[in-house]
């Protein structure tokens, strides 16, 4: 297996074990960019790493739950089962598609797809 899918793998368990940001310290490149749907994509390690840590500190009990994986030629593409409760004390379930792009073994590039 190559270092990208080795370390997808290990990403995708830090994510399942509550570790998104060790996940994001440890495998994302410093120039990654990162987008939700259609939006404009968020550039850089530093941006990132602010709305990645914001979300996850808004949502405590957030669980993620890695259902699929497949593989192309440095990509992986996840499907991903979101878990937690809103701020409105709402339980929200709901699945993702996760596409990153990797290059030396870190994610240079991921986007998001979901409904809503």
């Amino acid at each position: 297996m190559s270092n990208f899918k080795d370390n997808n793998e290990r990403l995708n368990q830090l994510l399942e074990q509550g570790k998104a940001m060790d996940a994001f310290e440890l495998f994302y490149a410093e120039n990654v960019t990162m987008q939700e749907n259609e939006t404009e994509p968020r550039l850089g390690k530093d941006f990132n790493r602010e709305q990645c840590g914001g979300f996850v500190a808004t949502f405590p009990d957030l669980k993620l739950q890695v259902m699929s994986v497949a593989y192309g030629e440095d990509l992986s593409i996840q499907e991903v089962l979101f878990d937690y409760t809103n701020e409105e004390g709402r339980k929200i379930v709901y699945p993702e598609i996760v596409v990153r792009h990797w290059e030396n073994g870190l994610v240079i590039q991921e986007k998001f797809y979901y409904n809503g």
